[in-house]
């Protein structure tokens, strides 16, 4: 097995996105987050970290990619990958500490670089990603899902600033605009519903990679919940998608059963299970 660091990312997709795209739905965030790069969606940052592990015959077995100050995103890493993967991020990248990705391999990896440092590792948050393929809309939500637009700019950054706090509590702060911004110019991956002439709920798609699409920034201001708003909206969105022939896929927290339960009840199922780990 072989680690290489690539520094150019046209050089690193070309490697590792034909590999990525056999399954795009489980290797939705890595492809999002080399595409929308290459697309300029996302400015490329001039450290970003960007891993693969080959086997002795060339053939690709992981990959890994960290953009500061973010965890190291990571595909299915085999065993073999990981004793080859584990050491170098111990020994050459010790300011990695943390990782998210499938939940075994992740663990793995991550017991991996704690024997080689010497910190010790805990698991900060547990996720599920789900998929769609029927949507079962709830019956009897006042209002209307509507896409997203300038006016409302104001509004959902400041919602999305709300989401961080209560949603990505052990991720680092990020610019709430930024997200809103892109998807505003975008279009279409931006929407709210709306109730007595008003919003009152958001949420956001990512833009399609290799036909698949993520439902995040689900939020609903404190005083609007309890009326279905957010479960209505997520489903109105998750057919549009479908009937774009796109594929939703969305995570929720394990730690809360509540956004666990709504989406379940829509008709989105389980696919598999992801981590975020730290080290140190």
């Amino acid at each position: 097995m072989k680690v290489t660091a690539d520094t150019s990312l046209p050089d690193f997709a070309a490697a590792v996105m034909p590999w990525l795209l056999r399954d795009p739905v489980r290797n939705n965030q890595l492809l999002t987050m080399l595409q929308s790069r290459l697309d300029g969606v996302v400015p490329t940052e001039p450290d970003l970290l960007m891993l693969r592990v080959d086997d002795s015959l060339g053939a690709l077995r992981a990959v890994a990619v960290r953009p500061p100050p973010f965890p190291m995103l990571l595909s299915d890493v085999s065993a073999g990958a990981v004793i080859r993967l584990g050491p170098h991020l111990a020994r050459h990248r010790p300011e990695v500490r943390r990782f998210t990705g499938p939940a075994a391999s992740t663990e793995l990896l991550v017991a991996r670089v704690a024997e080689r440092s010497g910190a010790p590792a805990s698991l900060l948050a547990s996720y599920r990603m789900f998929q769609i393929s029927v949507v079962r809309p709830p019956a009897g939500v006042a209002g209307h899902p509507r896409e997203a637009a300038l006016p409302d700019r104001d509004r959902l950054v400041e919602w999305s600033a709300a989401f961080q706090r209560e949603a990505l509590a052990e991720h680092p702060p990020s610019d709430p605009a930024a997200p809103i911004d892109g998807r505003l110019a975008l279009g279409s991956l931006l929407w709210v519903w709306e109730s007595g002439g008003e919003p009152v709920a958001m949420t956001a798609m990512t833009a399609p990679a290799a036909g698949v699409v993520r439902i995040n920034l689900v939020y609903t201001p404190p005083p609007q919940r309890g009326n279905g708003y957010a479960s209505a909206l997520v489903a109105a969105v998750s057919r549009a998608a479908l009937a774009a022939r796109l594929r939703p896929v969305l995570f929720t927290d394990l730690a809360n059963p509540t956004s666990n339960k709504i989406y379940r009840a829509i008709g989105y199922r389980p696919l598999q299970d992801t981590s975020l780990w730290e080290v140190g």
